[in-house]
């Protein structure tokens, strides 16, 4: 195969850009000051230079994939199959999404497993670029080991992520159920093999596609490429590898990258930088350039327009009144991303005539375009600027003045602003949580109520239903608390017997004696060794209006139980151990406990205490047992 006229410049933009943007070599410069100042940089705060560097950079990386695509006439008929009807069903499958979590973690499963292909295509395209712009000969059997190298990159990282032992991706609530990553699940006897041969001949693929290619040619002629497949390497190969045989490799970026969000990030943001650089320079060729400022700022919009605006839309109530929260925005990323695989894949073919004038040869890729109506265009570019507001604000409301309001705590306004988000679908359960503790310290009860039940439907939770269980308990708000510790309980929380405990002792404050019985039971078998609730159910058990429903005998057993269990007996135990011996008919000993109850309760200075158990003890000399009274009344 001959070799490949030289591109008059053998760069894009120029070598250092080039390097750095292009290949990659920003990142590795990065991830070198991680290896040396990771945990320092970290703790300086990185949420709000992340997200600034997203909304800049990451947004219009999708963009410039719709402008390449829907901008141009021309280009809209020639990829109308990917344009419109692959674009139809990608939405289709959101909205299907919206209602079924299955589906949608489906969706998220091929997002997550096809990224990582997206980002080695790219860089393996970037390659052969760069390749045949210096006139490097690339016969097929070279670009097929260049080829492998990339692929079996991928291959090894997707092992890793289907594998048992996949690093975890953190499932969302979403309706009662999840959406979740869903891996393959490769036994780890059969993963084992199979990384190690990946690995094996990925390296091997490697060191020939570097040799081949040193063949006849400077290192300068293939620095691009080297740079590429150090890249590919930190991005993916050696930080899977390493968390899949739990390595410790002392390079914290490597070690952590699977664990830390902020690293995935920085790989990501890598990627549009990158994505960003090349279309730029592609783009440039176009017959209506304006200059590059003017290309960002258009790929910005059209970016933003389809990461918030379908999020008004399903928080409309008709829809379902779903905000980017309960696995939301998971799933508006999958197709998100889903859609700009399928286009990209599509648009950027080396082999199509007018890609390859402008990315390899320099030339001018585009020819006259057709003018679409002003009307169109402008009606366009209107909801594009719309998405673009939006970006603005959710920025500035979550990562400026939503923070500055918990710093300052400000809880009416970090409220107002979760509200403002609300309205677009940009409300989220952790934040309502967090304004739901502010005014609960505050002692403002009834908002905290209702920014904790907000919470509960964005993103069922156990503690934030306990939460909102105890505050609605505190304001005796019974049937809200009652509703609120069965849902918590419905989830499966870690402490189930707390809730039971909670319900329990509403129940018996309501003379529900059979409810309360019956979950304090509940809570003893969960917890046996328990003094708390062996105490509680003995009180009712003992001192249940229900005549039908004491239990005497059984009552004075966990009384005894409870006493005997502390190294020292208190006030209250003493004082159920005393009901109990006076429902089984034992006086002398209910009056004697009692005594022994009172006299703790005065040297604790528990007056009320004392004066409660005092009355008590007169019934028990006058041979009558204590039976408790309802305390609450109605709802």
């Amino acid at each position: 195969m001959a070799a490949v006229s030289p591109a008059p410049n053998r760069w894009l933009f120029g070598p250092i850009p080039d390097l750095l943007l292009g290949c990659g070599l920003l990142y590795a410069a990065v991830f070198l000051v991680f290896v040396l100042a990771g945990p320092q940089l970290r703790g300086l705060g990185l949420a709000v230079p992340l997200a600034l560097a997203v909304l800049l950079f990451s947004i219009p990386h999708y963009g410039a994939t719709l402008l390449r695509v829907y901008e141009r006439r021309e280009d809209r008929r020639s990829y109308r199959i990917f344009s419109v009807w692959a674009t139809a069903l990608v939405v289709g499958l959101f909205l299907g999404g919206v209602s079924d979590a299955l589906v949608a973690s489906l969706l998220v499963t091929l997002y997550l497993t096809w990224s990582p292909w997206h980002y080695t295509g790219q860089n393996y395209g970037l390659a052969v670029m760069f390749l045949r712009r210096r006139g490097v000969d690339l016969p097929p059997h070279y670009k097929r080991w260049v080829y492998a190298s990339f692929l079996l990159s991928f291959l090894l990282t997707a092992t890793v992520m289907h594998s048992a032992v996949a690093p975890g991706y953190d499932p969302l609530a979403y309706a009662g159920k999840q959406v979740i990553f869903l891996p393959l699940g490769i036994p780890a006897t059969i993963a084992n093999v199979m990384v190690a041969v990946i690995g094996c001949a990925y390296l091997a693929a490697t060191a020939v596609a570097g040799v081949l290619l040193l063949r006849g040619n400077r290192f300068g002629d293939i620095a691009p490429v080297a740079a590429l497949a150090l890249t590919q390497a930190l991005w993916f190969s050696a930080p899977f590898v390493v968390r899949y045989f739990g390595w410790h490799t002392g390079l914290e970026p490597i070690d952590q990258m699977s664990a830390i969000r902020d690293y995935t990030l920085m790989v990501a943001l890598g990627h549009a930088i990158q994505y960003l650089w090349v279309t730029s320079y592609y783009a440039h060729a176009a017959e209506r350039w304006r200059g590059y400022g003017n290309f960002w700022l258009k790929a910005l919009a059209g970016g933003s327009a389809v990461w918030v605006l379908p999020l008004p839309f399903i928080a409309l109530p008709l829809i379902g009144g779903h905000s980017v929260d309960a696995g939301m925005g998971l799933l508006l990323a999958a197709v998100v991303n889903i859609h700009h695989f399928i286009l990209d894949g599509a648009i950027w073919k080396l082999r199509n005539t007018r890609i390859a004038n402008v990315l390899i040869r320099s030339g001018d890729g585009e020819g006259a375009s057709s003018v679409d109506s002003p009307w169109m265009r402008r009606a366009v570019w209107a909801v594009a600027g719309v998405g673009l507001l939006l970006s603005v604000m959710e920025f500035y409301e979550l990562r400026i003045a939503y923070p500055a309001a918990l710093r300052q705590q400000e809880w009416a306004r970090a409220g107002a602003i979760l509200d403002r988000l609300a309205w677009v679908g940009l409300d989220r359960g952790n934040r309502r949580a967090r304004v739901g503790v502010g005014f609960e310290k505050s002692g403002d009860l009834a908002t905290a109520a209702h920014h904790y039940a907000r919470s509960a439907e964005l993103r069922p939770r156990a503690i934030v239903w306990k939460a909102l269980g105890s505050v609605e308990e505190r304001q005796e708000h019974w049937n809200e608390a009652v509703a609120a510790y069965e849902a918590a309980l419905a989830l499966d929380p870690d402490e189930p017997w707390v809730f039971h405990g909670r319900l329990a002792d509403i129940a018996r404050r309501r003379g529900d004696c059979a409810d309360a019985i019956a979950r304090y039971r509940g809570a003893l078998r969960l917890r046996p060794e328990s003094r708390r609730y062996a105490n509680d159910l003995a009180w009712a058990l003992a001192t249940c209006p229900d005549a039908e429903r004491r239990e005497p005998e059984e009552s004075v057993r966990l009384a005894e139980q409870a006493r005997d269990s502390a190294e020292e007996p208190s006030a209250h135990v003493l004082d159920t151990l005393a009901a109990a011996y006076a429902s089984a008919g034992r006086f002398e000993e209910a009056v004697s406990t009692a005594r022994r109850a009172v006299e703790l309760a005065d040297a604790s200075g528990d007056d009320a205490l004392v004066q409660d158990i005092g009355s008590k003890l007169d019934l028990y000399r006058s041979g009558r047992a204590f039976v408790e009274e309802p305390s609450i009344h109605g709802g």
